[in-house]
Formats: C-alpha cells, sequence, structure tokens
C-alpha cells in the first residue's frame, strides 16, 4: 500500500506547518473557510507548486520512495475548481483518451475503454462533441473520467462534484467508489452532504490541519467550527451599509407576488428558437425572482446566455423593456443586465480585486479609494487587504465574490445568476443569500439545489432539453416536487 506523507508543509502566509498522511484507499474530506488554503495545498500535493518549507514523501510497503524521481502528475491525479481549463482534447472522445495513449495503450483498447468512461459518467453520444459546448457539471465529469483513467495513486477534487445535479453526482460518486481500493482521495468540499461520505474529515484553519476523524461525528458536533464556514446555519451574516452607493438596489420591502404579475414584462421570449438548442416562450415580470433548476446540461446557462444577448434566436423574438433585440441595438441589453457565471476565474480580467470591481471607470476615478468605496468589498465579504491582489491569486469563492460585486456595483435592472453559491463556505453563502433577498430587480437565478431559492423565489422554470417543461408558483411547488426530483434537481 502506498501513503502520501505530508510533513510540515509551509507557503507564504497561507500554510503554516500542515501536518498528516494520506493512505491508499481511503477518502478524505477537507473542509476550510473560502481562502483558507484549501487549493493551494492541492497544487503543493499535485506538483504544481513547491513548499517552502516541509516535504512530502511518498512510502510503498513502508519503504520511502525518491521523491524526485516519483511521476507526480501519474500518481497524484487533479481535478481542479475551472474544468474548462483542464481539457486539451478537440473532442470528448480525444480527451479521454489522451492520457492513455501517452500511456502507451493500442489504439483499439483505447476506444473501447473511451466508450465505457463516456458511458460511466453520462457522456454517452457525446463522444464527437467538443468540450466547449458541454456544460459546466458535463465538464466536471469528462475531467474527472479522463483522470480517472490514468489510474492514479491518489486523487484531488477541488470542488469538482459541485455543479452536478443530485442524479450526476451519484453516478460519478459510484465510479469514484468503485476506484477506491486502488485509488486514494482527497475531496475539497464545502458540501457537509458530501462530506459525510468521506473517511475522515480533514479542517484547514489558520494554515494548520486538524484531524476530526469520523465526519458524521465531527459534522453532528454543533457547537465546534461554525465560523470556519463548515455548518449550514450562521448568525451573523454579513452586514449591509445603508450609505454605500449600490444601496440605490436596495428596498425596505419587495413588492408582493401578486403584485409582480401586474408588473410589465421585463424579458419576454416569443417563440425564439436557438439553433434547435434552446426553445423558449416565456415572459419574466418586472421585478420576478425566477428559479432556475434541471439536470446537468439541460440548456440553463444557455437559457441566461440567451437573456443577455450572447446568442440571438434564429427563429422567434426577444424582447427586452418592450423593445426586441437585435445585433443592431444590443446595447440596451447590456446596460441593463449582468450576468455572474458559475466559473468566475474564467472571465475576471482587472489586474486586480479593485480594479475588477471598478472596472470601466476612468484612470483618475481608479486610484480614488475611499471608505465608500473599500466598503463595497467588506459588504461582499473580501478584507480590504484584498483590494490590490491579482484575481487569479484568490481561491475560488473569493473569485466568485468579486464577480458579484463587480455586478451589483453597476446597478443592473436585470441580475443573472449561474450557480452564484459556487464554491463559497457557509458563512459566505449566507452573507451572499442575505445580500440577494435584499435586492429589489429581476433576478433569473440558476441552481441544481431548489433549497438555494425557495425563500426568495416567485416563480420555478424547470429546464429539460432546452426548454422550460414546467413553469409553477413558489407556493405551489411541493406539488411537483417528484418531477422535480426525477430531474436530479436537490429539494
Amino acid at each position: 500500500m502506498k501513503v502520501l506523507q505530508v510533513q510540515n508543509i509551509h507557503y507564504g502566509n497561507i500554510l503554516n506547518g500542515v501536518n498528516f498522511d494520506w493512505n491508499q484507499g481511503e477518502i478524505i474530506a477537507l473542509m476550510g473557510a473560502n481562502g483558507s488554503g484549501k487549493s493551494t495545498l492541492a497544487r503543493i500535493l499535485n506538483g504544481l507548486l513547491e513548499p517552502k518549507e516541509g516535504e512530502i514523501r511518498l512510502t510503498f510497503d513502508e519503504t520511502v520512495c525518491d521523491w524526485n524521481t516519483v511521476k507526480r502528475w501519474q500518481e497524484i491525479g487533479l481535478v481542479g475548481q475551472h474544468p474548462r481549463r483542464q481539457t486539451i482534447g478537440a473532442t470528448v472522445a480525444e480527451e479521454l483518451g489522451f492520457g492513455l495513449l501517452n500511456l502507451g495503450w493500442d489504439r483499439q483498447s483505447v476506444v473501447n475503454r473511451v466508450l465505457e468512461l463516456a458511458a460511466s459518467v453520462g457522456l454517452k453520444g457525446k463522444e464527437d462533441q467538443s468540450p466547449a459546448t458541454l456544460s459546466g457539471g458535463e465538464r466536471q465529469r469528462l475531467v474527472t473520467a479522463a483522470i480517472l483513467a490514468l489510474q492514479p495513486s491518489f486523487l484531488i477534487l477541488d470542488e469538482s462534484l459541485t455543479m452536478l445535479d443530485m442524479h450526476s453526482q451519484a453516478n460519478v460518486l459510484k465510479l469514484l467508489f468503485k476506484v477506491q481500493a486502488q485509488t486514494g482521495q482527497l475531496w475539497i468540499t464545502h458540501d457537509p452532504e458530501l462530506a459525510r461520505q468521506a473517511d475522515r474529515l480533514l479542517v484547514i484553519k489558520n494554515g494548520k490541519i486538524s484531524d476530526l476523524g469520523n465526519p458524521s461525528d465531527a459534522l453532528d458536533n454543533g457547537e465546534m467550527y461554525s465560523p470556519d464556514g463548515l455548518r449550514k446555519e450562521y448568525t451573523n451574516p454579513i452586514s449591509l451599509d445603508p450609505k454605500l452607493k449600490y444601496s440605490q438596489i436596495m428596498a425596505s420591502g419587495k413588492p408582493r407576488a401578486k403584485d409582480r404579475l401586474e408588473q410589465p414584462a421585463a424579458l419576454e421570449w416569443r417563440q425564439a428558437n436557438y439553433d434547435s438548442r434552446l426553445h423558449l416562450n416565456n415572459v419574466v415580470r418586472t421585478g420576478e425572482f425566477i428559479g432556475i433548476v434541471g439536470p446537468s446540461g439541460s440548456g440553463k446557462t444557455t437559457l441566461l446566455e440567451s437573456a443577455v444577448g450572447l446568442i440571438l434566436p434564429n427563429e422567434g423574438q426577444l424582447i427586452v423593456g418592450g423593445e426586441q433585440i437585435t445585433k443592431a441595438n444590443l446595447n440596451i441589453l447590456r446596460r441593463k443586465i449582468r450576468l455572474v457565471l458559475q466559473e468566475a476565474g474564467e472571465y475576471l480580467i482587472g489586474r486586480s480585486v479593485y480594479h475588477e470591481i471598478f472596472y470601466g471607470e476612468s484612470q483618475q476615478d481608479l486610484k480614488v479609494k475611499n471608505k465608500e468605496r473599500l466598503a463595497i468589498l467588506e459588504n461582499f465579504g473580501l478584507p480590504v487587504c484584498l483590494a490590490d491582489v491579482a484575481p487569479e491569486r484568490l481561491s475560488g469563492g473569493e473569485r466568485q465574490k468579486v464577480a458579484l460585486a463587480a455586478a451589483l456595483r453597476t446597478l443592473p435592472e436585470i441580475l443573472l445568476l449561474d450557480e452564484p453559491l459556487l464554491g463559497l463556505d457557509a458563512t459566505s453563502r449566507v452573507g451572499i443569500q442575505t445580500m440577494i433577498s435584499a435586492w429589489d430587480m429581476t433576478i433569473l437565478y440558476v441552481t441544481h439545489d431548489l433549497r438555494e431559492v425557495l425563500q426568495d423565489a416567485d416563480r420555478i422554470w424547470l429546464v429539460e432539453n432546452g426548454s422550460v417543461v414546467l413553469d409553477c408558483s413558489i407556493q405551489s411547488w411541493r406539488e411537483h416536487q417528484e418531477q422535480f426530483r426525477a430531474a436530479g434537481v436537490r429539494c
């Protein structure tokens, strides 16, 4: 049996003496607050970063291997937070077979194995598609299967099950448990339900690791670790300063749902067909909060892309504020709508957190960092000390907060949120949800977990195969609970 021994690892001011042993065949859940160093540790284990102090040793049947000769890319696989960055194949089949060909497998064996892998993660029939055409959840499954194909001794999954619907996650977990005997696994997660399925729970805080043993016992201890974002309940959400400029979008009370039905249409799709990928004939009223759910790859993200004009219908119409949207007047749409995508790290372009949030302002204005502006960072759970930090140096959860702050700072009329709580610890989730509850604007909110929107939504849309197959009021969602569950929606 192989054992990975992590001994006194230091890295900057993030990791401060990390120690633990990881046995081949063992599943470990690693939890901790956003920015605590989970992803940094993952990259060090995989060899993408070198620690400033300490060492990692691999033993095989208690014999220490020479670390300099260990093929870390083969021994230790890593599925990162942004699967888009990890795909290099022109097709799904090429992605799944790339590693096997490099290991010397003959072509027919690779073809057979690729078909097996595609079927095991729900990508059967998509072997000839480009990874770029897949949803976020489908890309996560693709990258996970491609790395498992290499049969690593250890596998790190950095928030790599987060974009999956309930059924897809269950299928991937089935595959992970199947290979557990030969592949030790480290699940970096904020999800207590997922962590309970691991053998052991580690928590990182102040740069050090605490071994809490059995995950269920540790998570059932109501007195432990609530400040670290490990529990769903949190009694001190992020406060809102009413003096901030973006408070213009806050309301003392949202209009009642019945009043919203009398409001003019904010978004309207009239028999809008998007190259057969998406067909919509739906209306969103001004001020409505629409929760959008459905299985991975059903068209939820594509629906948001259509709403912001990233794609235009080849048949039918998209009407925004009473005006049909065409290529000639897309600027109308862009002034009214902001889209926060599920992989925030993929589209942040500012050279610092501060520049990203206030992007588009003049160079002179960007030099101004008064208390009011810096308070916006703090109200999104971003410490002022991060203002001059480049976004790519942030954790996935921190980048998500930056994206939300940048979108809200511009005071949009319509906000499109694609899995906005992705990668956030429990403390940050409650803080952001508290803010979303206060925003009086038209909101379309995509999620795999219906529980995220039950408090705020007016209506729920269930999307399957590129169409809204169910449009129900929030009061009647329980009547359709079985239909939601059949689609893989958590509720």
